[in-house]
């Protein structure tokens, strides 16, 4: 048999679906103020990803440079090193002539 759908439960049920309803009013306006909340922090966050951004070019630039400059001093140490090694090798063929 089905329930009879009385005056009291009705407005047992009508409470009800304004409380619920309620309750989805609280929430859409908390979901408002986290989104206000969240596009006034934006520009900040979008400051703050351009100063790391801009920081790790710079990072970049200078670590280029540095790369570039010591691969510039090792290209020169390994001139410095080959006219060592020969000037070592002419004074041992002079010492090599000289006991001969």
């Amino acid at each position: 048999m089905a329930e009879r759908w009385t005056d009291e439960r009705l407005d047992r049920f009508a409470d009800k679906v304004d409380r619920i309803a309620d309750k989805i009013d609280q929430q859409g306006e908390q979901i408002g103020r986290l989104i206000e909340a969240l596009y006034l922090e934006l520009p900040t966050v979008k400051a703050e990803i351009n100063s790391v951004r801009e920081e790790a070019r710079e990072q970049r630039e200078t670590l280029h440079a540095e790369l570039v400059e010591i691969k510039e001093i090792t290209r020169q140490q390994a001139i410095v090193a080959q006219t060592q090694a020969e000037s070592i090798r002419l004074m041992i063929e002079m010492l090599n002539r000289k006991q001969a």
